[in-house]
């Protein structure tokens, strides 16, 4: 896959199945917006539900005493509609409103009275309603009694025609503020809930890091090897690791812990049987460099459980501490200092012509371990060298497998000048670290491959089958891990 292809291939979708997925893990998020939300409606309808005062008054419109319309006529009942409208329309008046303040002595001006007056004509009628609402029934009361009785003498000098009076005494009743707390808290629930989806189905989107064997083999363009799993709570693998000296005698046995507990597990296993197929089908060799995409990947962890596994299927395997600028290994396989300081740095500077004086042997296990020894400078120089090259055919020769753990081929030259000297590569890539994004894991690929070296494929590391994408929850999820 070209690298045109590989960029079509970063514009990401989300098919039906992966958004449940995203769903499906962030539902206690989603239910705790919901609850939030629901918490914050209560609230703020209790604040907002204060109960409402609402007193409505009647007015009729009549022709003027000295006016002759005809009620029962079409156009004496069409006159008095019209006269009714028109006094129900200026009932609001600023003279009317501003009267009433004054006479009630209110705490508001003419906008707030305003806004707590309604006025409307009953249809087919020459009867039009005043209505007011105030916390205070007795407040709104006062104010309808008030209007009622200004608008006479205030409105039917502003019309000119007709006359208004009370048809009836103004009555009040109670009603809630809002449409009620019960629907404001499911609606409020109904919000958080959405904007919680929406968040997630965000950040999916805008999600760099590598998540599924989908990203490794479409957008890297890399085979999807198997998984690491995350290391649980499980107890140590018990590892004796005799050491040879200078003079050839073996040390002390002791019981030391090898780096996982998860080297036994399924996923491991089924790790080992897709390398050793394509091993074999590709004709690929015998000498595998296995390095981190990023620094402070797991790699190491991935060597020695590849190791540990091949062995317990049989093989001859070698276990290569390459990476002369750490060389932490052997502190993770529980062997002292001064033991580990006899290593691989030691036969590349020619320390000893018989490199197997650098080889720690355990028989239990059936692995052999030679530590990365004392750091160096010219750590390039020094891999990508001639004894280092001697070193691999040696070992290549002696063992079924030999495995070179490297420092992080995205961060140093080292894993470039070793991988021209080994077979074929394994590339540890971290499973959602959000420091390690998939375009950068690429780029390691890419210049990997632009020197010539062979990728068997890539492991996820750090694997969470919790937070396992659709597509590989039935491929790369384990009873045990």
């Amino acid at each position: 896959m070209d690298k045109e292809s590989r960029s079509r291939q970063e514009e990401r979708y989300i098919d039906i199945r992966r958004l449940f997925s995203v769903l499906k893990r962030g539902i206690l998020w989603i239910l705790a917006a919901a609850v939030l939300a629901g918490a914050f409606g209560y609230v703020y309808s209790k604040q907002s539900d204060a109960p409402v005062y609402r007193t409505t008054g009647y007015l009729m419109v009549k022709a003027g005493e000295d006016q002759k319309v005809d009620s029962t006529s079409a156009e004496g009942q069409a006159y008095l509609m019209t006269l009714t409208a028109t006094y129900a329309s200026i009932c609001r008046s600023q003279e009317l409103l501003n009267t009433v303040i004054e006479d009630l002595d209110l705490d508001m001006d003419y906008t707030t009275l305003y806004g707590r007056v309604s006025v409307s004509q009953i249809e087919n009628t020459y009867i039009f309603r005043v209505t007011v609402s105030d916390a205070s029934g007795d407040m709104s009361e006062a104010i309808v009694r008030d209007m009622i009785q200004r608008a006479p003498e205030i409105l039917v000098p502003i019309v000119g025609e007709g006359r208004i009076g009370e048809v009836d005494h103004p009555y009040t009743n109670m009603q809630a503020g809002s449409a009620g707390t019960r629907k404001t808290i499911i609606q409020a629930a109904f919000a958080g809930a959405f904007f919680m989806i929406l968040l997630l189905l965000i950040q999916a989107a805008l999600d760099r890091t590598v998540r599924g064997s989908a990203d490794v083999e479409d957008t890297l363009g890399l085979n999807m090897l198997g998984v690491l799993p995350q290391e649980g709570s499980a107890s140590k693998t018990v590892l004796p690791l005799p050491a040879r000296t200078d003079k050839g005698e073996d040390e002390e046995k002791k019981a030391v812990p090898i780096v996982p507990a998860r080297m036994e597990t399924e996923a491991v296993r089924a790790l080992r049987t897709r390398i050793a197929f394509l091993l074999e089908k590709e004709g690929a060799g015998n000498v595998l460099m296995v390095t981190d995409a990023e620094a402070g990947g797991q790699g190491e962890d991935l060597a020695a459980a590849l190791a540990v596994s091949f062995a317990k299927a049989g093989r001859r395997v070698l276990l290569v501490d390459t990476d002369l600028r750490k060389g932490t290994l052997y502190k993770k396989l529980g062997i002292p200092d001064e033991i580990a300081a006899n290593g691989l740095s030691g036969w590349l500077r020619g320390e000893d012509e018989d490199w197997t004086r650098f080889v720690l042997r355990s028989k239990k296990y059936g692995i052999d371990f030679m530590p990365a020894g004392k750091a160096s400078r010219n750590f390039p120089d020094l891999l990508g060298g001639e004894r280092m090259a001697d070193l691999l055919r040696y070992a290549s020769a002696e063992y079924d497998l030999v495995l070179c753990s490297a420092a992080a081929a995205g961060s140093s030259a080292d894993a470039l000048a070793l991988g021209c000297l080994t077979h074929t590569t394994i590339l540890a890539v971290p499973h959602k670290d959000r420091h390690v994004v998939r375009s950068r894991v690429r780029g390691t690929a890419d210049q990997l491959r632009f020197i010539g070296i062979s990728i068997l494929g890539a492991v996820l590391t750090s694997f969470r089958a919790d937070r396992a994408e659709v597509e590989d929850s039935g491929k790369f999820i384990y009873k045990n891990q």
